[in-house]
């Protein structure tokens, strides 16, 4: 079978965007230590003003999708100890989500739910937090695998 220059640019135009480029993701592409730097806007209670925060942490993800790690994080200037636990729901397109437990200072905390797109084949994640009263985003760089 022979193909053309325009039939191979018809089987590209047409490919799904994620084809293009090779990346199809599942909980393998997001496995290993990531560093983890989320900065924003969130209110520490219902109705108060929004206080900035600033997160550093690592995160570990395994070949299920489960992610655990610890920060130091600042609120408002107040820096406590952070716990996570989620399940990273992760679509072939990249796109995702994740809720996970946490811990503020070992006293268990609301949860925490971020939406998420992988890159390049797992080498970064970024999300942003949809809880009401937060405006957070967070970028995720793989350490290691």
């Amino acid at each position: 079978m022979r193909f053309t220059t325009s039939t191979l640019l018809t089987m590209i135009l047409l490919a799904p965007a994620w084809a293009q480029n090779g990346e199809v993701c599942s909980p393998l592409t997001t496995r290993g230590m990531y560093s983890v730097l989320c900065t924003g806007f969130i209110s520490p209670a219902a109705g108060a003003p929004q206080v900035p925060i600033s997160v550093l942490g690592t995160v570990s993800g395994d070949y299920n999708g489960k992610f655990t790690g610890t920060a130091k994080v600042s609120l408002g200037g107040m820096i406590v100890d952070q716990a996570v636990t989620g399940i990273h729901v992760l679509n072939s397109d990249c796109t995702g989500s994740i809720s996970y437990d946490q811990k503020i200072n070992g006293q268990p905390a609301p949860k925490l739910n971020i939406v998420t797109h992988t890159l390049n084949f797992g080498a970064e994640i970024r999300g942003m937090s949809i809880d009401p009263g937060s405006n957070m985003t967070c970028h995720l760089r793989l350490m290691s695998r």
